[in-house]
């Protein structure tokens, strides 16, 4: 049995539907257009987030610069338990690194990190989630080889009223957390020493996204 379906059981990895059926192609048009046509896009897609190699979960996200539907922003509210249980057991295997404007510490817990973003005076509405995989570069000019182990980003949103619906607040405060599968390290290739280093910034993010009028067929 894959190790991961005890450790986040299969369902809890799955995201709930969207309360609109006749959700309109994103395709059709853009979403101020298609309001003018009575149609309402919605301002959320699900987004598959890995855990391994063989097992993802999958969580609603707000596209930047959309409308949020008040449909899109119940959703997000019912589903924040389930994003956050998944999100303290990855902080329980691995710890993580809090980062906010004046406060950037080590967590070992969820917990902290909500104490953490209220002591920033952030009370998060919307949690965004960036997977960064394994990556291996080599520069030579500089002689060395950088490696930033599979990680997990995480960012807190809040939320404002806008004419329409919702949207994400602006300016947005820096308040989030970090969850490494390891330490992100630069080697010399002359020397092989070896240096830790959080701010490479090598990696990037697994992208793959699901509008809501789609099955999700990805996570397992």
């Amino acid at each position: 049995m894959n190790e991961a379906n005890l450790f986040i059981p299969p369902e809890i990895r799955n995201a709930p539907e969207h309360p609109l059926a006749d959700i309109a192609d994103e395709q059709q048009g853009d979403s101020a257009s298609a309001q003018g046509l009575g149609l309402r896009i919605s301002g959320i897609v699900k987004r598959i987030v890995p855990i391994d190699h063989t097992t993802s979960w999958a969580y609603w996200w707000c596209v930047p610069g959309r409308l949020l539907l008040p449909e899109d922003v119940t959703l997000l509210q019912t589903d924040y338990a389930r994003v956050e249980s998944i999100l303290a057991k990855l902080v329980w295997l691995w710890g993580g690194h809090f980062i906010g404007a004046e406060t950037s510490k080590d967590v070992l817990n969820w917990q902290q990190v909500l104490e953490l973003a209220r002591e920033n005076q952030l009370s998060p509405d919307v949690i965004d989630i960036d997977f960064f995989p394994l990556t291996v570069q080599t520069n030579e000019l500089q002689g060395n080889v950088a490696v930033t182990p599979a990680h997990w980003h995480i960012e807190f949103f809040q939320l404002e009223v806008t004419p329409g619906g919702y949207k994400l607040q602006e300016p947005k405060k820096v308040c989030g957390c970090q969850i490494w599968t390891g330490k992100p390290f630069i080697k010399q290739l002359d020397t092989g020493e070896a240096t830790v280093r959080y701010d490479l910034s090598i990696a990037q993010p697994a992208d793959m996204t699901i509008p809501p009028w789609q099955a999700l067929s990805g996570v397992n």
